[in-house]
């Protein structure tokens, strides 16, 4: 098993995982896949094994506040195949995610849940912040 960023020629073999996630809008996706891929303001990693990607998780740094001078990164997607739940690789692409937020200095990581991952969440130690039923929201604060 490997955790690494995701290549642009990889999008066939990544875009069944987006497919599996849900909510896609298909028209330009493999475009927005190649952007994603080659922006520096977002991390997109995937889990693979034996040559197949089981899971990803895409993050993005939203840059700095204008007056607070802190920095903001939002996690827009994490996904691991329902085969391959409960063997750790979620956590390990959380803790993948978080280490890349510490890396450009991210104050904080937020992200709203889809409601059948919140269990997930307050597993690995973190709480919802509440406001949305159907979608809680999360957050992460580093360099306290």
């Amino acid at each position: 098993m490997t955790i690494r960023s995701v290549q642009e020629e990889e999008f066939e073999i990544i875009s069944g995982l987006l497919m599996n996630m849900g909510k896609v809008e298909t028209r330009g996706l493999q475009e927005r896949f190649k952007e994603t891929v080659q922006n520096p303001n977002y991390m997109f990693i995937g889990v693979f094994r034996g040559g197949q990607a089981v899971g990803y998780a895409i993050a993005q740094d939203y840059g700095f506040h204008l007056r607070l001078g802190k920095k903001t990164c939002r996690l827009h997607d994490l996904y691991i195949l329902p085969e391959h739940r409960r063997e750790g690789l979620a956590r390990q692409l959380m803790e993948a995610t978080c280490d890349w937020c510490k890396s450009v200095n991210a104050t904080w990581l937020q992200w709203n849940a889809s409601k059948e991952s919140v269990q997930f969440y307050e597993r690995i130690g973190c709480k919802s912040l509440g406001y949305d039923e159907e979608t809680p929201e999360f957050e992460i604060e580093f360099n306290k």
